[in-house]
């Protein structure tokens, strides 16, 4: 993790409850490139999703100002499996 410190992360839990808060968010590439903003922790999340199947590598992402929530790889994967579990479990309901 670098010289990030433990005040900048969160558990899924937490990120899971602000997925819709309005919010500034920025989607990193390698050497902290920013390669996109988004107005939601979701939507930023949807915008990972695009990249990777373009192939491009995206390492974090950080609300801004400042960095200080900071999400990387593995909690943006787990974030993406709760996501697909709820909406699948809607369309059961839904049926």
């Amino acid at each position: 993790m670098g010289s990030y410190h433990l005040s900048n992360l969160r558990t899924d839990e937490q990120l899971d409850a602000m997925l819709h808060e309005a919010g500034h968010w920025t989607v990193n590439g390698r050497d902290g490139q920013v390669l996109c903003s988004a107005a939601s922790l979701r939507s930023a999340l949807d915008r990972v999703a695009e990249y990777s199947a373009s192939g491009v590598a995206v390492t974090a992402i950080c609300r801004q100002p400042g960095n200080n929530i900071i999400v990387f790889a593995e909690q943006m994967e787990r974030l993406r499996q709760i996501i697909a579990g709820r909406n699948a479990a809607h369309q059961v309901e839904a049926t």
